[in-house]
């Protein structure tokens, strides 16, 4: 994967001058220290690495080719499998290309594959591409397009999409696949963690009158586990692992006038709301003897989140500072609570999150920008065994760099 990028970025200039290629990009470097709970890390470095080729070949068809890389040299908390894991580093790369083919009426028909190789490294000694829950992800999608007008004078822009995509965690494998034939032991699966996801969405955007913006997504994700094994209350494991996730979300912005100060401020503010839901056969089997206890439908919950935004640009100078909060409240519907030596409670768990975010962009010259950013984001729940998933902690960052735009 990190050859194929290499190659694209090093091969596209120069395709971009011999064959009338569009060749644009963005590199960003961040310096900047993450704290996590009452510990801190060392400082450490950041970078987004972000390239496209076009190539048009007539006013109704082309191509895109996409390149991304984002490297995290820093503590991070990461929802992998469904348990939240503090990870040292992380090294995410994805290659993805495009078909675009446009039809009368405003129509537009864009078939797409992409594979994505995500890395990571839980202490500092463990190599690069050993990690336990490094995995690749095979993508294949089609997407219609239809940008028309809802009335007159509202430009309106509708998408329907479908993705499919396996994802393969090329290290991780299940112990009791290993070893429950030696013990006469019932067998869970081996690669519990594979999956094949059919994705279906509904995006639609609208330019309203009086400088405001309505943006919707629904989606639709049918999730096949392809190797683990559903528990039953005795502990025998039978049919295979499905899931059902549905989200949708909703987004206002509305740009207001110029405020006549410090040479003309531009306000936009925003606010989005999305509502999720996840249902899936899986259960719980808690073999302790001191707590022996079958949960059924573990995975099933419900969440609502609530996103403002705020942003200002300060024409002048060209500055632009970002304002965003988060708060997002997740509820179990089978799933206990427990308290902190392990024994179970009547009550259903529920899950808080809130994060703030803050950001300033800077020109320094027609393509480099000088950035600023500082996060702080927090969890609490009503739950305190946290030996298997961490559900309660608070963390923050700050990080300072360079974006140059080519």
């Amino acid at each position: 994967m990190k050859k194929l990028i290499a190659a694209l970025l090093l091969l596209a200039p120069a395709c971009a001058v011999a064959g009338g290629f569009d060749f644009t990009g963005k590199l960003d470097l961040y310096g900047g220290q993450y704290f996590f709970g009452s510990q801190s890390g060392a400082f450490n470095g950041y970078g987004i690495l972000d390239a496209q080729l076009a190539k048009s070949y007539s006013s109704s068809s082309g191509f895109f080719v996409s390149a991304r890389s984002v490297y995290t040299g820093f503590k991070q908390v990461n929802e992998l499998a469904g348990g939240g894991t503090l990870f040292q580093q992380s090294l995410d790369s994805s290659l993805g290309g495009k078909w675009i083919r446009r039809y009368e009426g405003g129509y537009s028909l864009k078939p797409r594959v992409a594979v994505k190789n995500q890395l990571f490294r839980e202490t500092k000694d463990e190599k690069w591409g050993k990690g336990l829950y490094d995995f690749m992800r095979y993508d294949g999608g089609l997407t219609l397009e239809r940008k028309t007008r809802w009335g007159l004078s509202t430009p309106w822009t509708w998408q329907l999409s479908w993705d499919a995509y396996y994802t393969r965690y090329t290290r991780f494998k299940s112990l009791a696949s290993q070893y429950g034939q030696e013990l006469a032991a019932p067998n869970p699966g081996k690669r519990v963690l594979d999956t094949l996801t059919n994705q279906f969405s509904y995006e639609s955007e609208m330019d309203l009158p009086n400088f405001k913006k309505l943006d919707v997504l629904l989606a639709v994700a049918m999730i096949d586990y392809q190797d683990q094994k559903i528990v039953d209350s005795e502990g025998r494991y039978k049919a295979k692992r499905s899931d059902y996730y549905q989200s949708l979300n909703v987004a206002m912005y509305k740009r207001y006038n110029d405020i006549d100060f410090l040479g003309g401020i531009r306000p936009l503010l925003g606010t989005g709301v999305t509502l999720a839901n996840l249902i899936s056969n899986q259960n719980h089997l808690d073999t302790d003897p001191a707590r022996l206890k079958f949960v059924k439908s573990y995975y099933d919950y419900s969440e609502v989140r609530l996103a403002p935004s705020a942003q200002f640009t300060f024409i002048g100078p060209g500055l632009v500072t970002r304002l965003s909060y988060e708060f997002a409240v997740r509820g179990y519907a089978e799933r206990l609570t427990q308290k902190g030596d392990g024994a179970y409670t009547s009550k259903n768990l529920a899950q808080y999150s809130s994060s703030f975010t803050a950001d300033a962009t800077y020109p320094v010259a027609r393509s480099l920008d000088v950035k600023l950013q500082g996060t702080w984001a927090n969890s609490s729940s009503n739950n305190r065994y946290e030996q298997v998933y961490r559900y309660n902690y608070n963390s923050s960052s700050y990080f300072a760099g360079m974006e140059w735009r080519f």
